[in-house]
């Protein structure tokens, strides 16, 4: 092989590379960040395979080219994913580590090969330097073979492990990216190392250190294997996290569930009471009446009307557990200068106490965004409809507009609140993500949509889609 068809060959190789590099960091950010912007971030992957193909052409280190395409993915990421730029770094550190690791194992690979050729060459040939070119070449080419194949399988056991990582924060970000560095620490090493000049001569590192060839790969296994058990068994940490979280909100709630349901029972008990009583209500106006005393009846009728408005519900929905919620919230409402309006007629057509569950959560967020406004400026509005199997619940109320809100994709609002568990289970902020897993429970969804300063939360339940999946 001429010294052109080498560089051509070359060339073309380094291209390959490129081209597989672009793929897996592709495959990786899709795999991390789990969102439907697949269309967008291909046009972008393209166009910073195209911007790597042409800073390779610039006379400029490799490293050069790889921090500034990493900081272009940055400024992408902050654009497109706002609030995930950790997650950014953590993927280009991953692509980064899984190209060094692949390196340094197809490098090894590689150099033992072109070493077993190189020594069944003849140097006094006429030909030598072509058969040199042409080991080189077929080393090369090997060694790129071996680079993709190690590159694509790493990323695809990676994208098995990864099952979607949420907004990850900055300490797991580190926790994470540790190994990923000490693999690109090592590479870097390594590189610098394997040919360096001393005066005349020059140190080869694998001729130098021989036992390196099979250390070298297998320390970029072990770093591999230990980045991919960090990341298996830090989901599984958030897992047990979030476990502990829904059990922990999951006991709340059912205490929630029964303190209303004991209001309702001692609300129909002072009902019951009272009509035991009425007898003897009637016998005492009677017996003002028949005495003449016109005045004292009028005062008693007014005291038994007092009593009578106590135990009357503003809203009738049907049900004892609804009436006793939807008239608490109103009442508590009312009591600090919030406008509460209820149109809601319960038909049964899920649980009670599910459904019990969804109107807590929603009407005491919304009390307490109401809360925050002066009194006689918030309001709030309840609407129960339906449409064929589909029960649609609207809650509506104004809010001081300064709470950060994300409402891409319907997601919930960030909290305002402190934990009672700090770091262990977020008692606040959680309830809109009850009411989405209820939801999600009864094959439905919660829209948000925030217009100015009014928050509105749309809920729909398919009640018909539950009783079929209950009937397999």
């Amino acid at each position: 092989m001429s010294q052109s068809g080498f560089e051509m060959a070359n060339n073309i190789l380094d291209m390959w590379k490129i081209i597989i590099q672009a793929i897996m960091f592709l495959v990786l950010w899709a795999t991390a960040f789990n969102v439907k912007k697949g269309k967008r971030d291909g046009i972008a992957a393209v166009i910073f395979m195209l911007a790597n193909m042409g800073l390779w052409f610039l006379p400029c280190a490799s490293w050069v080219r790889y921090a500034v395409l990493a900081l272009a993915i940055l400024g992408y990421g902050a654009v497109n994913y706002k609030k995930q730029i950790g997650k950014a770094v953590f993927v280009i550190l991953g692509f980064y580590n899984l190209h060094c690791l692949s390196f340094l194992i197809a490098n090894s690979i590689y150099i033992k090969i072109t070493d077993m050729m190189m020594k069944d060459l003849d140097a006094l040939s006429g030909n030598y330097q072509q058969q040199v070119y042409h080991c080189i070449a077929v080393g090369m080419a090997l060694s790129v073979f071996l680079y993709t194949a190690l590159f694509v399988a790493m990323t695809v056991i990676l994208r098995s492990i990864i099952k979607g990582t949420g907004i990850m924060a900055w300490q797991d970000v580190f926790l994470l990216s540790v190994l990923n560095f000490v693999g690109s620490l090592i590479a870097g090493v390594v590189s610098g190392l394997l040919i360096v000049n001393i005066g005349s001569g020059a140190f080869i590192l694998f001729d130098e250190k021989p036992d390196l060839l099979w250390k070298v790969p297998m320390i970029a296994v072990f770093i591999f294997a230990g980045e991919a058990a960090l990341i298996y068994f830090w989901q599984r940490y958030r897992i047990l996290l979030d476990e502990r979280q829904k059990h922990f909100v999951e006991e709340q709630q059912v205490k929630a569930m029964k303190k209303r349901l004991e209001e309702a029972e001692n609300f129909y008990g002072s009902i019951r009471k009272v009509r035991h009583e009425m007898k003897n209500h009637m016998a005492n106006i009677k017996g003002l009446a028949g005495a003449g005393e016109y005045g004292e009846i009028e005062d008693y009728v007014r005291r038994m009307d007092e009593t009578m408005q106590e135990l009357e519900y503003k809203y009738v929905t049907g049900n004892a557990v609804t009436d006793v919620i939807i008239n608490d919230k109103c009442r508590r409402a009312e009591k600090a200068g919030i406008r509460f309006e209820a149109d809601f007629r319960y038909g049964g057509e899920i649980p009670v106490f599910d459904m019990g569950i969804i109107l807590n959560n929603l009407l005491d967020n919304a009390i307490e965004a109401c809360e925050k406004l002066e009194p006689g400026k918030g309001f709030i509005s309840l609407v129960l409809k339906r449409k064929k199997q589909f029960l649609l619940l609207d809650v509506e109320n104004s809010f001081d507009g300064a709470v950060p809100v994300q409402v891409r994709g319907g997601s919930a609002p960030p909290t305002t609140k402190q934990s009672t568990l700090p770091g262990i289970i977020t008692e606040h902020g959680i309830g809109l993500s009850n009411v989405r897993e209820m939801a999600e429970r009864y094959f439905g969804g919660v829209n948000i949509k925030v217009k100015g300063d009014v928050f509105h939360v749309t809920v729909m339940l398919q009640q018909g889609e539950v009783e079929a999946e209950k009937n397999k």
